[in-house]
């Protein structure tokens, strides 16, 4: 599975010249020199180190290069292989616990509701709030039609976080050359509960990653084709692609356009020459463009987002353990791999990297000197890792603040990239201290994905569970469908926990909630407006049972129309049950 990497004049790097080191300068097809490295593909790797020494010539290090015969079996295995396993990884993980109970959260609930309406209702909502997933909220309409159910409306996620998870591993492997690097980056995300918590969330962020993991990818192929002075028209196919990729990532979440800051300092640190810093420059200001009515949209319903803190030394920890896993002993562990992978430091003092006597290939590419120029997985990976979380904390602790962690989830990326390549480095080291014995490259990889499997099994429970969101609105609606009667009233205090109502209707049709002024689909929210006190009292007392859903009736609510409900409730009903739920309780009130 180790695939080799060469160096820029088709032969393997010596020990006098590691990897990674810039050849001299070449012309571009515009005539300006493009220094710096590129990773040649693997099957190149292998056919020229077939030859013997003194014929071997420079190959063209761009991955789309034909290999010269058809690929063997094995070594298809050995190139798709890697992301396959760690896809497959992703699946199970994903559909164990789908269900969870029927159990959906706040966001979950709008995205249900959001996708149900008519295009009609779904307009008048992303005029009021809610614009920035207007575009995730007319996919999920398309995708109703399979079905509605929480398991369902979860499947797209699942799909987009198993297609994130292959491509993070096979960028791993594009920039490292090695089939165990991308094959541990992809299991090291996979493993992660976070990237499960949200492979099981029906909202937009798994796709959101998928996008930018694939625009990276894309990134890296028109460098390349840069790189080695490819036509115009096939270096414009992949500056289209990028683009509109950025364009899809900002519309399912503007924050997602942060990814441009990470591939600016890709672009830069490769030293290509201006003119492909100008061609990505470019692209970059079409497509952010592209998503400026979007922008403008948020802009004005800003409203929305005015819970979100100021980040603390909370939200680092939070976004260190979404990163990096949630055992901190494991998170630890990681780190260190990802500062393996950045360390400039080849498999052992002249020893060629392991794995090469076994694959028939050159050997393996060392970390590349990614300061001197070129594209390398620490300069593809580290950006993608730092530098969107960084700029929307600093956002946010200077203005505005817009720092949720989710929305930088992608760092994690990044951050499986650079820990892979580590752990595969490592199991490099250790074939070379016991004298080159191959099979231990895989040992230190596969050790530490055990461990992140056995150490996180109890987050990853966890996060199956209906307790597992800040709010459940299942438990409670199907509390409410088993014992209420025909006639029932039903009351939300406060408005927030109407959408328990939208996201599961069948749970209500026994009750009548007369507390409601406007619906939902007539004020264009998802939670309606409430009469006022003098039309709501005499509805209260007409009715000899009474649900309320979401905080317990009492005189010391704040001032207002709940306390005055509670009022009415504690004098003119008795509690007859009451049962809790993950940030919702129930009460049942039976009339005196």
């Amino acid at each position: 599975m180790n695939q080799a990497s060469l160096g820029r004049n088709g032969k393997a790097p010596s020990p006098a010249e590691p990897a990674g080191t810039p050849a001299p300068a070449r012309p571009q097809a515009g005539g300006a020199p493009l220094p710096g490295n590129v990773v040649a593909h693997p099957e190149e790797a292998a056919r020229t180190s077939a030859l013997p020494a003194a014929a071997a010539q420079p190959v063209t290090p761009v991955a789309s290069v034909a290999p010269a015969g058809p690929a063997t079996e094995t070594a298809r295995a050995a190139r798709y292989a890697p992301a396959a396993a760690a896809a497959l990884a992703m699946v199970v993980l994903g559909v164990w616990g789908l269900a969870r109970d029927s159990a959906m959260g706040n966001d979950e609930v709008a995205t249900r509701w959001a996708a149900v309406i008519s295009l009609r209702h779904l307009a008048h909502l992303l005029n009021n709030q809610d614009a920035v997933h207007g575009f995730y909220y007319l996919l999920m309409h398309g995708w109703v039609a399979v079905g509605s159910s929480p398991a369902v409306l979860r499947i797209p996620s699942v799909a987009a976080m198993t297609v994130a998870v292959a491509l993070v591993a096979v960028l791993t492997r594009r920039l490292t050359g090695s089939g165990w690097a991308g094959l541990f980056a992809g299991l090291v995300m996979a493993l992660t509960p976070m990237i499960s918590f949200y492979a099981q969330t029906a909202r937009s962020y798994a796709m959101v990653l998928a996008c930018v993991v694939a625009a990276t990818l894309v990134l890296v192929q028109a460098l390349s084709a840069e790189a080695a002075g490819a036509g115009g028209q096939r270096v414009m196919r992949w500056w289209l692609g990028y683009g509109a990729l950025v364009v899809v990532a900002g519309y399912l979440n503007e924050m997602s356009l942060l990814m441009l800051a990470a591939h600016a300092v890709t672009v830069v640190v490769a030293r290509y020459g201006v003119a492909v810093v100008r061609r990505w420059a470019v692209t970059a200001a079409v497509s952010v463009a592209l998503v400026v009515p979007l922008v403008l949209i948020s802009v004005r319903e800003d409203n929305a987002v005015g819970w979100i803190p100021r980040p603390g030394l909370t939200a680092l920890r939070v976004l260190f353990h979404d990163y990096f896993g949630s055992a901190t002993v494991l998170a630890a562990l990681l780190v260190v791999c990802a500062v393996l992978a950045v360390l400039p430091f080849g498999a052992g003092p002249g020893r060629p990297a392991a794995g090469a006597a076994s694959s028939g290939t050159a050997p393996a590419a060392q970390a590349p000197a990614w300061w001197r120029g070129g594209v390398s997985l620490p300069s593809v990976a580290a950006p993608l890792l730092v530098a969107p979380a960084l700029l929307l904390i600093l956002e946010s602790l200077v203005a505005r603040p817009f720092y949720v962690d989710r929305y930088v989830l992608y760092g994690a990326a990044g951050a499986a990239m650079l820990a892979g390549t580590g752990l595969w480095r490592a199991g490099r080291w250790l074939a070379g201290r016991f004298n080159d014995r191959l099979g231990l490259v895989w040992v230190p990889g596969v050790a530490v994905c055990v461990c992140a499997l056995v150490l996180q099994l109890g987050p990853q429970h966890r996060i199956r569970t209906p307790a597992s969101r800040l709010f459940d609105f299942g438990g409670p609606s199907a509390y409410v469908a088993a014992n209420a009667r025909q006639g029932d009233g039903v009351m939300f205090f406060g408005n927030l926990f109407r959408k328990a109502r939208l996201g599961y209707p069948q749970d209500y049709t026994k009750t009548t909630d007369f507390g409601m002024a406007r619906s939902p689909e007539q004020t264009g929210s998802f939670r309606g407006t409430d009469k006022p006190f003098p039309a709501v009292h005499p509805l209260m007392l007409d009715h000899q049972r009474i649900w309320v859903i979401g905080h317990v009736p009492s005189p010391r609510l704040p001032a207002g129309l709940l306390r005055a409900e509670s009022a009415v409730l504690q004098q003119n009903f008795r509690l007859a049950a009451e049962r809790r739920f993950k940030g919702i309780v129930v009460t049942l009130w039976q009339r005196r």
